[in-house]
């Protein structure tokens, strides 16, 4: 794995995103100023988890995205289904934490959410993969993890969601992150992902355009960064490291020169004379006396 990998990896398995989300909350609470609910007033837990009140769905639902520095965003996040909704402020919050992401990241994981709709249990499970790619999986777990802390911030606010909603198995699946996320780095079109589906295709486009618009709101550019596929370095690190090194002598007495390893002739064979090798006499000696061969001929 190259040195720029590994530090990623070590950025997203610290999650030093979660604790600045978690930082920046308990300071808000410390200091009495909740800055990020500019919607509605700051609510009350009690008006938030009992009030019966039509108004106070869309109070509970402004909260949601306040938590996530999104009211700007609310409309068209609006405009989305809840499990789109969900997963446009997941993505979007982690792009804005995580620099390591890329386009074709994003690519792989709105594309694996809308595929997943088409897939039953049987499908899933029978998904061949001819590698798993490490980077895959550690990216796959930063998104349950921010997951976590959305269905977290969803009971706090009163379940402006439905929980059925957030839960990972309507959201993710590795093994199809895996096939997406390997397609995409290959350089994979939209259509490809998507496997043909027009309708997927509205979506991601709308989803993807949603996301693209928050980050640059918030100063955030995301790059084309296409990997090599870790089966691929692996394979080239291979053979590089098991490539033959055979080295050419040259021998003056011969007049010739002998590159790598010459095919065996003879057990006898008599070897070039010279310094270094053994004289005549010594081959003669070890003529006469054989040792008796171990294995039958």
């Amino acid at each position: 794995m190259e040195e720029d990998d590994r530090q990623e990896m070590v950025e997203l398995e610290n999650g030093s995103w979660k604790d600045a989300w978690e930082e920046e909350l308990a300071s808000s609470e410390k200091n009495g100023k909740w800055t990020c609910f500019q919607i509605g007033g700051t609510p009350s837990l009690r008006t938030l988890w009992l009030s019966q009140e039509a108004e106070v769905q869309a109070q509970r639902y402004n909260t949601f995205l306040a938590c996530f520095h999104l009211w700007n965003e609310r409309e068209e996040l609006q405009a989305l289904e809840p499990s789109l909704t969900v997963l446009g402020c997941l993505l979007i919050y982690l792009l804005w934490q995580v620099d390591a992401f890329s386009i074709e990241d994003l690519n792989a994981f709105i594309a694996q959410t809308l595929c997943l709709r088409g897939r039953s249990a049987a499908q899933l499970s029978g998904l061949q993969l001819t590698y798993v790619d490490s980077r895959a999986v550690q990216l796959g777990s930063l998104f349950i993890r921010g997951l976590t802390t959305l269905i977290l911030a969803n009971s706090a606010c009163g379940f402006p969601f439905r929980m059925d909603d957030l839960m990972a198995w309507k959201m993710f699946d590795g093994k199809l992150f895996q096939q997406k996320y390997q397609q995409s780095h290959r350089g994979c079109s939209v259509e490809e992902l998507l496997e043909g589906n027009k309708c997927w295709l509205t979506e991601f486009q709308n989803l993807k355009s949603l996301i693209c618009k928050a980050c640059m709101k918030n100063n955030r550019s995301l790059q084309s960064r296409q990997r090599e596929s870790e089966s691929t370095r692996w394979g080239s690190s291979f053979q590089r490291s098991h490539q033959p090194h055979c080295s050419s002598l040259y021998y003056p007495n011969q007049g010739q020169q002998w590159r790598g390893l010459q095919p065996y002739s003879s057990r006898f064979e008599t070897r070039p004379s010279g310094r270094g090798y053994g004289s005549e006499e010594q081959n003669q000696k070890r003529r006469r006396f054989q040792h008796t061969p171990r294995w039958p001929r």
